[in-house]
């Protein structure tokens, strides 16, 4: 079990280093508060489970695969083969998905070492979906937002600025609170499910100690690396500016929020990245780079295939090594 947490909190604080580097790319690039994001982005995602409630820690911690309190060993199995994931993609540079590797890790090491019928097919083929269709509906809502703001206005770039800097740190604690409602309450909803194997709990329940643990760890992950990404978000397609970026955040944060209530596992960085090619797609004087987009999107197809194999070759390799489990 402490192993299991370990291996939670290190995936934790990825999350908090890659979701957050992206997170705060957009603002950081076009707000002269950076910090201020930051806050209240934080804050956002602390109340975001109780704003708009656990239904994506209840998706992927009760209705992706079907485990006991003796398979504890199969989620440090899935753990440590979305680490691997993680690590195989950053180093041949490819473009992931924590979510969908989660997703993947999960599902794999429940085949291997547990067989089909230890998966809730209906979950994995609902989470799937969610991730397609907030891509989809993630770029059509940034091109169709940018079009809209661009008809309303009737004044210059510059009489606009200061509404769009102001937006914009509103939008961060509405992402915030989209991005802990989602993509945060994975790690929430494993947590739960480990306490309730171990027997530290009656029920599958996420608790705010577990949302506390948890910000805290995605915050020092956050700040350890995600500055170096943020520094990097939106500049392979193109030039941002503040007006890209309000309707780049109001977008995703429609798509990632409606998804949460609806209990659906998405990723708020996927839904950012295809709302920011959605806006580039709708501007007329800059192109986006079609081949990285391309790439981009040709890497998320692949993600959970790949994290699927790497969860059930990890198990098979436990089963082969004497018997002994993770």
């Amino acid at each position: 079990m402490i192993l299991a947490f370990t291996l939670l909190a290190v995936f934790q604080a990825i999350a908090g280093w890659n979701a957050g580097g992206n997170l705060l790319g957009l603002f950081q690039q076009t707000v002269p508060k950076p910090w201020l994001s930051f806050g209240l982005l934080a804050v956002g995602i602390a109340l975001g489970p109780f704003v708009l409630g656990t239904g994506v820690a209840h998706t992927i911690g009760r209705n992706i695969i079907v485990l006991t309190s003796n398979d504890i060993y199969v989620l440090n199995e899935a753990l440590i083969a979305t680490l691997i994931t993680l690590m195989l993609s950053w180093v041949i540079g490819m473009p992931t998905s924590t979510s969908l590797v989660l997703v993947g890790g999960l599902t794999g090491a429940a085949w291997g070492s547990l067989g089909m019928s230890s998966i809730h097919w209906h979950g994995f083929w609902m989470t799937a979906l969610s991730v397609a269709l907030s891509v989809i509906l993630g770029f059509f809502a940034g091109a169709t937002l940018y079009r809209v703001e661009r008809k309303m206005r009737n004044a210059s770039d510059r009489a606009w600025r200061p509404v769009w800097i102001r937006s914009s740190y509103a939008l961060a604690l509405i992402q915030g609170i989209a991005y802990g409602a989602n993509d945060a309450e994975k790690a929430l909803g494993l947590a739960a499910l480990l306490l309730l194997l171990s027997h530290r709990a009656a029920a599958f329940v996420v608790t705010p100690g577990i949302v506390l643990a948890s910000i805290i760890v995605w915050m020092i992950g956050c700040m350890i690396g995600g500055q170096r990404i943020a520094k990097t978000v939106g500049e392979a397609f193109y030039r941002l500016k503040p007006k890209h970026v309000v309707s780049i955040h109001a977008a995703a944060a429609v798509v990632v929020v409606t998804a949460a209530a609806l209990g659906g596992p998405v990723s708020s960085t996927q839904t950012i990245d295809s709302a920011l090619i959605g806006v580039g797609n709708a501007l007329r004087h800059q192109r986006v780079n079609r081949v990285t987009a391309a790439k981009l999107f040709g890497a998320w197809v692949l993600t959970l295939p790949i994290a699927v194999m790497v969860g059930a070759i990890t198990a098979w390799i436990s089963m082969i090594l004497s018997g002994w489990r993770f």
